[in-house]
């Protein structure tokens, strides 16, 4: 089931790239991060709980902050790149998570640095196999390597605390604060105005409701099983989605080397996946209630 969740969440997100895009044809990224994420904490406030934990407070605020960090360098950095190529460089949060995770304390098992690998590897298939170049677009590529960083940073830190209070108290702190964030930007750098196409608000409902608030609260309520190095592989498959969109709503095609990289994706999500199947499948079944290990059955 969390593999699941994770695989709707990366579908979502694959799917919601064209409509960013889209959306900043007509407004600014800080006033289009202002209205997504005011409306999904406006939604996130059903979570909230009078005299709720403090300490997952102050941690979604520093979780907001992390997040908002990668939404901000995605979008901006969407600006003056392709999709395509912000698609590949935000999947390479998933090399980032292993090793950060490891320099804060938590180590991955070997299988999973194996399936991060693989599902890179992947990556670069689905996006360069092709042949087409990209073309030059440094400075969008650099605000999306930024937002590779945060995004993996924020996986690290929601693995940590997710499991230590309830996941639930995090998101309405972590969204009100990235909404005060953007909104700040906004005045200071823009015009905000509420004058925009339908095209546009479709896209800030649509990445509001299910882009944020249905997404982050799956992904903590995930965190509190997974490890931040799977849940960064699972969500490789966000360009995986992302191209099977483009196959269905806009006729465009993959070649062979693409497939076989979306294929390497999957392939690095089940490898940790059979890894605790099959240890789960080898390990010896426990003793009835009231039976030590050393008893015999039928005693």
């Amino acid at each position: 089931m969390p593999t699941l969740a994770l695989l709707a969440v990366a579908l979502i997100w694959g799917w919601t790239f064209v409509l960013v895009k889209q959306g900043l044809s007509e407004v600014g990224p800080w006033w289009f991060l202002s209205l997504r994420f005011a409306l999904a904490a406006g939604l996130s406030l059903m979570l909230w709980r009078p005299g709720q934990d403090r300490r997952q407070t102050a941690r979604g605020v520093l979780l907001g902050i992390a997040l908002f960090g990668g939404y901000l360098f995605q979008t901006w950095g969407l600006m003056y790149t392709t999709v395509q190529k912000s698609a590949l460089i935000t999947g390479l949060s998933v090399v980032l998570v292993p090793p950060l995770a490891h320099f804060l304390g938590t180590r991955a098992a070997r299988i999973t640095w194996c399936g991060a690998a693989l599902a890179a590897a992947g990556l670069g298939l689905l996006v360069f196999g092709d042949g087409k170049p990209l073309g030059p677009t440094g400075l969008g590529d650099l605000l999306t390597v930024l937002c590779a960083c945060s995004f993996a940073i924020y996986l690290v830190l929601l693995d940590r605390w997710a499991k230590q209070g309830d996941y639930r108290a995090l998101l309405p702190p972590k969204l009100a604060v990235m909404a005060a964030f953007a909104f700040v930007g906004a005045l200071a750098l823009e015009r905000p105005t509420f004058t925009l196409s339908p095209e546009a608000w479709t896209a800030i409902v649509i990445t509001g409701v299910l882009a944020t608030t249905v997404a982050f609260g799956v992904l903590a309520w995930v965190e509190r099983a997974a490890t931040a190095a799977y849940t960064a592989i699972v969500l490789t498959m966000e360009p995986v989605f992302a191209g099977l969109m483009g196959w269905i709503l806009l006729g465009e095609r993959l070649v062979a080397l693409q497939i076989a990289g979306a294929a390497a994706i999957l392939a690095g999500i089940a490898l940790p996946q059979a890894q605790r199947l099959r240890t789960r499948g080898s390990s010896p079944p426990a003793p009835p209630p009231g039976r030590s290990h050393s008893e015999p059955a039928g005693v």
